[in-house]
């Protein structure tokens, strides 16, 4: 578990539900600042959504896994960034699917914590803390889903992904097809199939993608995180991605 006192806590509420998120930014981004307004130098945004099990509402959970390897002083030294952590409530989903299942068609619209997510990016983006043009959505099983989910909706949004043991709808995976991905998952996984990765990676590579890579291990189950988000030049190669076509080194 990182050092929650790293992370601001927050609570976004809508006249229904409520979404619990943690704001992290990085040494550069606070360099970067020096006192002045955060206007002046806009941060790359980094999402995080977790798995199913890290739900719940006491803002903490949501950190346990994944978010450390941002936390790195490898990362935090180099990159400026935003880090963005919403805690999905219990029995609530990112995507409303059985993740047992081989394939889903997505619904029309989101979930209403995807909802939440949406905001908030836009929210950060529109008060000036944000640069829209380099935003990344990042999430392990539950939360894979939650980035398929998220890019087949919004794909303009995104300047790139990890998506990590999830899957999407591949009937939509024409307007995925300029998005740079990142895919991984265990041959082994027991609880969300292989396929759904693969299944991905194969349509939006049917549909003209240039930018997408599948990483598979052989002898590893549904647990495959640490191993993807160990994957050297990764964040390299998240953080020089920029929506509008340019490339970025830090």
């Amino acid at each position: 578990m990182p050092d929650t006192s790293l992370f601001d806590a927050h609570i976004h509420h809508t006249k229904t539900d409520t979404l619990p998120y943690r704001i992290y930014c990085s040494d550069r981004a606070k360099t970067a600042d020096s006192g002045r307004a955060v206007t002046v130098h806009r941060q790359p945004l980094v999402v995080f959504l977790h798995g199913a099990g890290e739900r719940g509402n006491n803002n903490i959970d949501q950190l346990r896994l994944g978010v450390r390897f941002f936390l790195n002083d490898s990362v935090t030294d180099r990159y400026s960034f935003i880090l963005l952590a919403p805690q999905c409530p219990l029995n609530k989903r990112w995507v409303n699917t059985d993740w047992t299942l081989s394939s889903h068609t997505m619904e029309a619209e989101p979930t209403s914590e995807m909802e939440g997510v949406f905001w908030l990016i836009d929210s950060l983006v529109y008060t000036g803390t944000v640069d829209k043009n380099r935003i990344y959505i990042c999430g392990i099983s539950m939360g894979g889903f939650g980035v398929w989910d998220a890019l087949s909706r919004r794909p303009e949004t995104f300047a790139a992904a990890i998506a990590i043991c999830g899957g999407g709808d591949t009937a939509l995976a024409k307007q995925l097809a300029n998005v740079p991905i990142r895919a991984f998952h265990g041959k082994k996984d027991k609880l969300v199939q292989y396929r759904r990765s693969l299944d991905m990676y194969r349509s939006i590579k049917r549909a003209g993608g240039k930018s997408i890579t599948l990483t598979s291990y052989n002898n590893v189950g549904h647990g495959c995180w640490d191993h993807a988000m160990s994957t050297p030049g990764l964040f390299e190669w998240l953080f020089s991605k920029h929506s509008n076509g340019k490339t970025k080194t830090k």
